[in-house]
């Protein structure tokens, strides 16, 4: 009887989230015309994993050290996540994993990836649209801040641009750039 409870929680809360982020997809595509804003799939994550194994010249080296795949599951399971993946001329973008806190006050950004094939159908704008996209969301779950969670070192001037904050801790384990909204 309990598990039945907890299942029943599980599923109205994924539906509360699921609307949530349908919302922020929508505003950010009217936002950004031309950009298909939606979630992520098992085949996004399988193809984000394949920009690794690509050696072109035309592409940046770093990439994020994290299995897209393996993290599929563990975000599935989360009602309150955020996610997005971005797609312009039918073709996957970027990428952002996050999740609400627990009390509702703080979205993070866990994971980000963008392409590394230069140059990006989106320029230089995967940034911009992943903060807007997850700035929605904050706004219309509750939260009042907006975090990037170990940010990339070389690229905090880039998080700073979108109303980020320097490299500060975060909930005293981690590092991140914190947004207030």
């Amino acid at each position: 009887m309990n598990e039945k409870i907890k299942r029943k929680d599980h599923m109205q809360a994924e539906e509360k989230y699921r609307v949530l982020r349908e919302i922020s997809y929508e505003s950010t595509m009217e936002e950004f015309p031309g950009i298909k804003v939606k979630g992520i799939t098992y085949d996004d994550a399988l193809t984000a994993d394949s920009w690794k194994l690509s050696n072109e010249d035309n592409q940046r080296v770093s990439r994020g050290s994290w299995v897209w795949a393996k993290e599929y599951p563990f975000y599935k399971n989360q009602p309150n996540r955020f996610e997005v993946s971005l797609w312009k001329s039918g073709i996957l973008c970027a990428l952002c994993y996050g999740q609400l806190s627990k009390h509702g006050t703080r979205v993070r950004m866990n994971l980000i990836e963008s392409t590394p094939v230069r140059p990006s159908p989106l320029g230089m704008q995967a940034l911009p649209i992943l903060s807007v996209a997850a700035a929605t969301f904050a706004n219309i779950a509750g939260a009042s801040e907006l975090w990037v969670l170990d940010p990339d070192p070389k690229i905090e001037s880039l998080y700073k641009a979108q109303g980020f904050g320097g490299v500060e801790i975060y909930h005293g384990r981690r590092v991140g750039q914190r947004r207030i909204l």
